[in-house]
């Protein structure tokens, strides 16, 4: 594989990678006992004496052509820079998702929440407007501390929903001077914003067949919330937000930063059996190998601690 980069001095240089089919990279990553561990194949780079091309220039390419055939030359250029940008997005989007989930296990936020509309909300700025309004009115709630970490989906029908990580909520609250259990403030709260019976505030996991609500542990809702982001990165606005959360200068645990280490003289089997391991108070949440152009190999493994009732 090439690429061009271009030096200090604004050279443009060619530079050739070679990956190590026996040489990996190993990222580890732990906070609050959960962790995240990957590894790819090493890549080294080495300047080659290959001249690299000037930058391409539309304009001058352009007066090349004039009429119908210039104008399906533009459009094969706008294609091509509509891919890079939506490439530099979907990119974006995946960082955002690992900060979202990461901030989640950081601060154990242990219970998961989804704001909908009963009418078809279409408009992703009111919502989001709703949302602001209502993480305030929480906080006011519950005595001036809501920690969440929430993001943003449209609906098949088009309408706008919000699903958020927060701490469990306490078992009753007071809400307008009248004692009520506590997964019912979030709909109150919520109403209060968007209009009588208009919309609702789930608390918890999914149902089972016999009816029941399966919880979600911290790493599933982690993952369940960030999924969305990266899920609708292609509709929010440029420039937005692809998550809303807590403001993290208030007391909030700090985003872990990821050990590196790289191995050498190791197949691929040999990095799976040295990685693919938990300890007796940690649980596989999910595991995946996927195999990349140019023969890269990467895989990834995620662990968190064992429910504490398991361990009893």
């Amino acid at each position: 594989m090439e690429r061009i980069i271009t030096a200090p001095t604004g050279e443009r240089i060619v530079i050739e990678g070679h990956v190590h089919d026996d040489s990996w990279d190993v990222y580890v990553k732990n906070v609050n006992g959960h962790r995240e561990i990957s590894f790819r194949n090493a890549i080294t780079w080495a300047e080659t004496d290959k001249i690299a091309p000037p930058p391409f220039d539309a304009e001058a390419y352009l007066s090349q052509w004039d009429g119908e055939e210039r104008a399906w030359r533009e459009k094969e250029i706008e294609e091509e820079a509509a891919a890079k940008r939506d490439k530099q997005m979907q990119k974006n989007a995946q960082n955002a998702k690992a900060k979202c989930r990461w901030f989640i296990k950081a601060n154990g936020l242990n219970e998961l929440l989804t704001l909908t509309y009963r009418e078809n909300q279409l408009d992703r700025a009111l919502c989001k407007k709703h949302f602001k309004e209502w993480v305030r009115r929480m906080k006011k709630e519950l005595g001036g501390r809501f920690v969440y970490c929430a993001s943003f989906e449209r609906q098949e029908r088009g309408a706008m929903h919000v699903h958020i990580a927060c701490h469990k909520l306490p078992k009753h609250a007071v809400y307008k001077d009248v004692k009520i259990k506590g997964w019912e403030l979030g709909t109150k709260v919520w109403r209060s914003i968007i209009g009588k019976d208009n919309g609702l505030c789930f608390v918890g996991g999914r149902k089972t067949p016999d009816g029941r609500v399966k919880n979600r542990s911290i790493a599933k809702i982690a993952s369940y919330v960030s999924k969305y982001i990266t899920k609708d990165y292609a509709e929010a606005p440029k420039g937005s937000d692809r998550f809303s959360r807590s403001d993290s200068k208030n007391g909030l645990a700090s985003m872990p930063k990821a050990e590196k280490i790289r191995i050498w003289g190791a197949s691929l089997q040999d990095m799976i059996e040295m990685t693919f391991q938990c300890a007796g108070d940690e649980i596989i949440v999910s595991h995946r190998l996927t195999l990349e152009p140019f023969g890269e190999a990467r895989y990834w493994l995620v662990t968190e601690p064992r429910p504490i009732e398991a361990l009893q």
